[in-house]
C-alpha cells in the first residue's frame, strides 16, 4: 500500500498531499642513520608536524566508533511474537485478529520489513485496524510504497487528495534512543502514522486506520517496540 508521503522538516502544520491509499593506511618507514649536512634539514621534506596531521585525530576516531556502535544497536525481529507486538499494542488493537507479513521490500535492495496488523477480521471499507511495522534498510516516511498493511487492499485502491497534518519533532524518549519522530495524520482522522527513525537505518512505525488513537499512545507504542529490538 502507499502511505502519505512525508514532507520536508520545515513543513509543519497542515499540508495538502496526494495520498494513494492502498497498500591509516599505515606506512612503514625504515630508520636510516645518515651523516647529512644540517644545512639540508630545512629542505622540501615534510615536517614532523605535517606527517602527524595526516593521522586521524582521536576525536574523529571516537566519532566513527560511536556511529558504528549506533548502527548495530537495533535488529529486525523475526516475528510479531518475538517483537512482543500483542502486548505492546494492547488495548489499542481494535480486534483480536493478528495478520503478520515479513520479508524483503520489493524494489529496495537489502531492505526488509515485519508488519503486524490487528483488526476484528473485517475486510469492508472503513474497518478499524492498528499496524506495528519494523523496517530495516528503507525509510517508510520518505517512500510511501514501503509500509504495507496486510488485508487492506480491498478498500485502499483509489487515489484522493486529502489534508494532512505533518510534524517532525523530538522528545526525551526519542533522544534517549537516538531517534527522530515524524507524525502524519489526516485532518479527518481516518489515518494516523507515527514514524520513529532509529540509528542504523531502522524504523518503527505505528499506524491507526479509522480509529481514534492519540499521538501520545502512538509514541508509547513505537518507543516500547524500539526497546524490544534494541540489542
Amino acid at each position: 500500500m502507499r502511505l502519505i508521503p512525508s514532507t520536508p522538516l520545515s513543513c509543519l502544520g497542515t499540508a495538502v498531499a496526494a495520498v494513494v491509499i492502498g497498500g591509516v593506511v599505515l606506512v612503514g618507514c625504515d630508520v636510516v642513520d645518515l651523516d647529512l649536512d644540517l644545512s639540508l634539514s630545512s629542505g622540501g621534506a615534510d615536517s614532523p608536524e605535517e606527517e602527524a596531521s595526516a593521522s586521524p585525530s582521536p576525536e574523529n576516531a571516537e566519532d566513527a566508533e560511536e556511529q558504528e556502535e549506533a548502527a548495530s544497536a537495533y535488529g529486525l525481529p523475526e516475528s510479531c511474537e518475538a517483537a512482543n507486538a500483542t502486548q505492546i499494542v494492547g488495548d489499542l488493537a481494535p480486534g483480536p485478529v493478528l495478520t503478520e507479513e515479513s520479508g524483503p521490500i520489493e524494489g529496495i535492495e537489502d531492505a526488509e520489513q515485519l508488519s503486524c496488523t490487528f483488526s476484528d477480521g473485517g475486510t469492508e471499507p472503513g474497518t478499524p485496524s492498528f499496524t506495528l511495522v519494523f523496517t530495516s534498510g528503507a525509510d517508510p516516511s520518505a517512500n510511501p510504497d514501503v509500509v504495507q498493511v496486510p488485508g487492506a487492499e480491498a478498500e485502499m485502491n483509489w487515489e484522493v487528495d486529502v489534508d494532512v497534518d505533518v510534524d517532525t519533532y523530538h522528545t526525551e524518549d526519542s533522544d534517549d534512543l537516538g531517534g527522530d519522530l515524524e507524525y502524519v495524520g489526516t485532518v479527518d482522522g481516518s489515518s494516523r502514522h507515527l514514524y520513529l527513525q532509529l540509528p542504523g537505518d531502522f524504523h518503527v512505525t505505528a499506524i491507526a486506520y479509522f480509529d481514534e488513537v492519540e499521538r501520545g499512545d502512538l509514541e508509547k507504542v513505537v518507543f516500547q517496540a524500539a526497546g524490544q529490538i534494541r540489542n
